[in-house]
C-alpha cells in the first residue's frame, strides 16, 4: 500500500472541536502514513491528530520550515502527500519533492470560497449549499484541479461544529475513493475557473461585537453561526457581557434580551454565555437576573 505524509491538523474551520476522520480514514484503508506534520505544537492541550498518530507509532514532526520538511520527505520516501488544514504555504520544492505531489480536502466547492475561512463565509453569507473539494495542491492558493467535489445543505439547525463534521467525514470517504486512481494517474482532473474564484478572509475579534444598528436580524444570526467559537459573538445584556451562541430572526420581540436591528427585525436570544458563568437560555438568564 502506498505511503503517504499527511500535513495539518484537521481544524478546517477555526473555534470548533477538531476530530480526524480523513487521518482515520486512511489507516483504516491500511494506508501507511509515514508521517505527520504540524506546522506547530499545541502545548496547552495537543491535537486529536497529534494524540492519534502517537497511539499509531506515526513519528509527528512540529515544524513548517522547508529544508526541515524536505529531510523528512528524503527520509521517508512517501508516495503521495495529504493535507488537511496545514494553514501554512506550501513551496514548490516540498510539492515536486513528493512523486504524486499533495492532495488537499478544503472544505468548500471550489472555486468558491479560496483561503482559510471556508466553512465560516459558507454560514456567514446564508449559504444554502456548503461543500468539500478533493484537489491537488499547486503554488496558487487553493487553485489546483478538482479530483472530487460533495455538497452538504445548510438548514436552520445547522452549526459550525456540525457542518465542520459533515464536510470533513464526506471529504474523507470522496478521498479514498479517488486515492487509488490518482496514485495510478488514472484519475481524471478538473481545472478550475479562476474567472469564478472567490475569496474568503482571516477572522479576528474584531469581528465579535454584534451590531445591531447597522444590521439585519438575519445578517446578524449568521454572524453567530459562523464566529461560534472563534471569534465569538458579543452583547451587553442587561448590564452583563455576554457570548450569544443560539439566535433567530422574527418580528416581535420574545424577551427583553432580544434586540432591534436595522431592518425593523428582531434578534431573539436562544442561548448565551454571560461573563464568567456557563451557557444557558435565555429563560434562565433572566430568570437568574430576577433571583439577584
Amino acid at each position: 500500500m502506498a505511503k503517504i505524509i499527511y500535513f495539518g491538523n484537521e481544524q478546517l474551520a477555526q473555534g470548533i472541536k477538531a476530530k480526524t476522520p480523513i487521518f482515520d480514514a486512511l489507516l483504516d484503508n491500511d494506508y501507511e502514513i509515514v508521517a505527520l506534520i504540524l506546522p506547530t505544537a499545541n502545548t496547552r492541550k495537543p491535537f486529536p491528530i497529534d494524540l492519534k498518530a502517537k497511539a499509531n507509532n506515526i513519528p509527528v514532526h512540529y515544524t513548517k520550515d522547508t529544508s526541515e520538511i524536505l529531510n523528512i520527505i528524503n527520509q521517508t520516501q512517501p508516495d503521495i502527500g495529504v493535507l488537511a488544514a496545514f494553514s501554512k504555504f506550501i513551496p514548490t520544492s516540498i510539492l515536486e519533492a513528493i512523486p504524486n505531489g499533495i492532495i488537499n480536502i478544503h472544505p468548500s466547492l471550489l472555486p468558491k470560497y479560496r483561503g482559510t475561512t471556508p466553512i465560516e463565509s459558507a454560514l456567514l453569507n446564508g449559504d444554502e449549499l456548503a461543500g468539500v473539494s478533493v484537489m491537488r495542491l499547486v503554488k496558487a492558493m487553493d487553485a489546483g484541479p478538482t479530483y472530487a467535489q460533495g455538497e452538504v445543505k445548510i438548514t436552520d439547525q445547522t452549526t459550525k461544529q456540525s457542518l465542520y463534521e459533515h464536510l470533513a467525514n464526506l471529504g474523507a470517504k470522496l478521498l479514498i475513493d479517488v486515492l487509488p486512481g490518482i496514485l495510478a494517474k488514472t484519475a481524471p482532473e478538473s481545472l478550475q475557473d479562476d474567472t469564478r474564484a472567490t475569496f474568503t478572509t482571516p477572522l479576528d475579534k474584531s469581528l465579535s461585537l454584534l451590531k445591531t444598528d447597522s444590521k439585519s436580524a438575519q445578517e446578524l444570526v449568521c454572524e453567530v453561526k459562523a464566529f461560534a467559537g472563534f471569534p465569538k459573538s458579543k452583547l451587553n445584556l442587561c448590564g452583563k457581557n455576554c457570548t450569544i451562541t443560539a439566535a433567530h430572526s422574527a418580528n416581535q420581540p420574545k424577551s427583553e434580551l432580544d434586540q432591534l436591528c436595522a431592518d425593523g427585525k428582531y434578534l431573539v436570544i436562544d442561548q448565551l454565555i454571560p461573563e464568567n458563568s456557563k451557557p444557558m437560555t435565555a429563560e434562565a438568564f433572566l430568570n437568574g437576573l430576577k433571583n439577584q
